[in-house]
């Protein structure tokens, strides 16, 4: 039986959810995009139509949800260290 998966965090447009989605890919976090293909296709860049919702697997989604709910550059972030 294949794992669920559930949307962590909704992207207000292509370029955040591709920085979260980073975020969460370096912390080893398998991450899908939903609503992506909506935006390309129409050019959508701003308003509800142009939103991508990011999904993770279940049994990962409490350390994403830490992960998307820390501001950026703050102890513990995948981008810390850079």
């Amino acid at each position: 039986m294949s794992e669920s998966w559930q949307v962590v965090f909704r992207a207000e447009n292509m370029v955040e959810a591709a920085l979260v989605k980073s975020r969460l890919e370096d912390a080893g976090i398998s991450v899908m995009e939903r609503g992506e293909a909506m935006s390309a296709a129409f050019g959508f860049t701003i308003g509800p139509l142009a939103a991508v919702d990011l999904l993770v697997p279940s049994s990962q989604f409490q350390i994403a949800l830490e992960i998307v709910s820390e501001p950026e550059g703050e102890p513990g972030s995948p981008h810390e260290m850079e």
